[in-house]
């Protein structure tokens, strides 16, 4: 019999984030894999001041939080393990774009916001902010994909929510080398088939992703095959939609 994970439905919230993080200052802790899904947000977020917006019913807008079996000791292998967890989960057309969103082709149909709990020079534990677009809306934008017009299988907030909690608790909790997760998430990794605009010091060059460096700069080739490695606020990807 598989054991019972926490879930709970909410109908309004600011953010499943903040409400998780209510939840934590009241309880004092949470069990693994407790999952937060909302209808609708009033303040979702994304990385930084971005805002992630949603109209009810048609994107899924989760939470969940993890207790790591073992502290980890950077936050990037956190976002590998997330991504690496969450791939199986969606069609091959659905990658990862460095550092947190999730595309198909240049379209971004999702995004990540992740907050980790450290203690003792570890992260003991992270709330895991996923919001995915299900089905395009009347003011959707041009620039945005949508899971359910890549997939035969028809998904609703509440079925995706249930999935990912699973896999989550399967995936997460199971062994992995530094080796394998590396090169895992190296494969679903976006942006390395072919070259993509990116905006570098106020100039926009073209460059192919190489990977990212074992503490989560973001490695590029340029036209002239130079390599060179950045931190989040030094590049920007020029959306051509």
């Amino acid at each position: 019999m598989s054991e019972i994970l926490p879930f709970y439905q909410l109908k309004i919230v600011d953010s499943t984030q903040l409400e998780l993080k209510r939840m934590l200052r009241q309880q004092g802790e949470l069990d693994s894999f407790t999952t937060l899904l909302a209808e609708h947000q009033t303040a979702g977020r994304g990385r930084g001041v971005s805002k992630w917006h949603d109209s009810p019913g048609s994107s899924l807008l989760l939470s969940i939080y993890v207790n790591w079996p073992v502290s980890l000791k950077e936050s990037f292998e956190v976002n590998q393990r997330v991504c690496v967890a969450l791939k199986p989960i969606f069609p091959d057309s659905v990658l990862f774009k460095w550092p947190n969103d999730l595309m198909v082709g240049t379209k971004k149909l999702g995004g990540m916001l992740i907050e980790n709990h450290w203690s003792g020079g570890g992260i003991k534990s992270s709330s895991i902010g996923i919001g995915i677009n299900l089905n395009p809306t009347n003011d959707a934008l041009t620039r945005a994909a949508f899971l359910n017009e890549c997939t035969s299988n028809k998904e609703t907030p509440l079925s995706l929510a249930k999935r990912i909690q699973r896999q989550f608790s399967e995936a997460l909790t199971s062994p992995c080398t530094t080796s394998q997760l590396v090169r895992a998430y190296h494969d679903i990794l976006w942006g390395q088939l072919e070259p993509q605009p990116y905006l570098i010091n106020g100039k926009e060059v073209m460059a192919t992703v190489e990977g990212v460096t074992e503490n989560g700069r973001l490695a590029l080739r340029f036209e002239n095959k130079v390599v060179d490695t950045f931190d989040i606020d030094q590049i920007k990807w020029v959306d051509p939609n």
